[in-house]
């Protein structure tokens, strides 16, 4: 079994975190079959980059090829999306071209977000008759994103639609997504595959005993994780007990540092910055419970990993979130409410020992580790491959 990844994101030496999650659905996929993965990274003259730069990577079965181009701005709007569009796929085309030819035509090509790897998929289709797939990951479709899939244009919907229409399968890591996209597009079926959960890293080490109690927050802290109202939260639980600290991992800007400050809870609040997934899981080793209080979400990563160590999770009540968090495994809020947030935060505090930790992180690890998540792909390629014709040579 060939198949080829096509991703929309990935991690690359520019922007390390830029879909990590697709990232650790490769691992899960190539600890069972060799795979390969492509990805035209998509930045402008701002980032410095040679021409022709290809960056290819062997991690045991999994080779990772990523491809920067670079071009010129011209001032001009409408221009200069012409030309990064053309350069775009231009490289993508090129690289697929040499690729087939040194290494023969795969069975299947499964894309990962679809615009703009979706778009090569169809030509790949069309020139050589090579069925694909798509997973979906990001929360476009919920409410709330400002960039969300209703408020793009009208040919991006029509591209995208038509992504998702000649698919022989689409996949999304939440049933809510999964239903969104079903209507949008008005798919025959969407398969739910769950994000993955490196369960080496990500483990259960035993109750923390911690005083004080210690709360952990993991995100890129920008406006859909909702870090002002998380500040706001535990400002407010400030005035109720003092025995707590908060951990804010991420990219901690200046803005966070003033708000931090003006809620005057500094001195409970640590900010260690971005680390690696390994400090990530060592730090929620270390700690007590996950807090998430996002305006929007499809299903995160950091819930499901949190949960594999044990950690009860306070979130909000949005998207694909309730389908990993209920009241055995901690506790949801309403969308927004701070006040909700803060008794929550009070709440699990309280009643800390009737979460079972271990039975937390056995449960949580036996739904979205590696084998299983490959096992589900892996079964999804062959139930396709089984009803599509041969590539034609």
């Amino acid at each position: 079994m060939n198949i080829l990844w096509l991703t929309s994101w990935y991690p690359n030496r520019i922007s390390p975190f830029d879909g990590d999650f697709i990232q650790r659905h490769a691992l899960a996929v190539a600890s069972c079959i060799p795979l390969t993965v492509i990805y035209v990274a998509q930045y402008g003259e701002s980032v410095p980059v040679n021409k022709g730069e290809i960056v290819i990577t062997n991690n045991g079965n999994l080779k990772e090829i990523v491809i920067f181009f670079s071009f010129k701005r011209t001032g001009i709007k409408i221009i200069d999306k012409m030309i990064y569009n053309w350069k775009y796929y231009s490289a993508y085309k090129k690289y697929i071209r040499q690729h087939f030819a040194g290494n023969g035509l795969p069975d299947m090509i499964h894309v990962h977000v679809p615009m703009k790897a979706g778009t090569i998929a169809q030509w790949i289709k069309s020139k050589w008759h090579i069925p694909y797939i798509v997973s979906e990951h990001s929360a476009t479709y919920v409410p709330g994103p400002p960039d969300s899939f209703k408020n793009r244009s009208l040919y991006y919907r029509k591209r995208v639609a038509s992504v998702f229409r000649k698919a022989s399968a689409v996949t999304s890591v939440s049933q809510h997504d999964g239903y969104l996209i079903k209507k949008i597009f008005s798919l025959k079926e969407v398969n739910v595959i769950r994000n993955v959960v490196d369960t080496d890293h990500f483990y259960y080490e035993g109750n923390s005993k911690n005083d004080p109690f210690s709360f952990i927050h993991v995100s890129a802290m920008n406006y859909q994780k909702n870090i002002e109202g998380i500040i706001a939260a535990f400002a407010v639980l400030a005035k109720q007990r003092k025995d707590w600290r908060l951990q804010l991992i991420g990219n901690d800007s200046n803005d966070i540092k003033k708000m931090i400050t003006a809620a005057g809870i500094q001195d409970k609040v640590l900010l260690p910055g971005e680390i690696s997934n390994a400090a990530v899981a060592q730090q929620m080793q270390r700690s007590n419970a996950l807090v998430m209080f996002s305006r929007y979400e499809n299903f995160p990563c950091v819930i499901i990993e949190a949960l594999c160590c044990g950690l009860p999770v306070i979130a909000s009540r949005v998207a694909g979130i309730p389908e990993a968090v209920n009241d055995s495994n901690g506790i949801l809020v309403d969308n927004g409410n701070v006040q909700q947030l803060a008794e929550a935060l009070a709440a699990i505090m309280e009643v800390y020992e009737r979460f079972n930790r271990k039975e937390i992180a056995a449960h949580a690890a036996s739904q979205y580790n590696y084998g299983l998540i490959a096992r589900q792909f892996i079964s999804l390629y062959k139930t396709v491959l089984t009803e599509t014709d041969p590539p034609s040579t």
